[in-house]
């Protein structure tokens, strides 16, 4: 078997606005956007920002290994596809 196969799977991706494959970078997206947004704020927040006064590696959050610009473009992300599930 091919790898990636030839013909994966197709998922419907509610920020692309179509299916998309399971091995795309579309849908990987879609995942860590989804589930950002399933996170209660605080914990959200805290995966974003990092927590603030730490110096463990792992409490940097997204922002210390991504950057500023990365985190807004992920925040605003994470409002297009709660307003898109509103709509239903």
């Amino acid at each position: 078997m091919p790898w990636p196969p030839d013909n994966p799977p197709l998922v419907y991706s509610h920020l692309a606005g179509r299916e998309v494959s399971t091995w795309s970078e579309e849908w990987k997206h879609e995942c860590e956007i989804a589930y950002l947004l399933e996170l209660p704020p605080p914990a959200r927040n805290a995966m974003l920002d990092g927590v603030t006064g730490s110096a463990d590696r792992d409490a940097r959050g997204i922002k210390g290994v991504r950057g500023e610009a990365a985190v807004a473009a992920l925040r605003a992300e994470i409002q297009r596809l709660s307003e898109i599930r509103k709509r239903g």
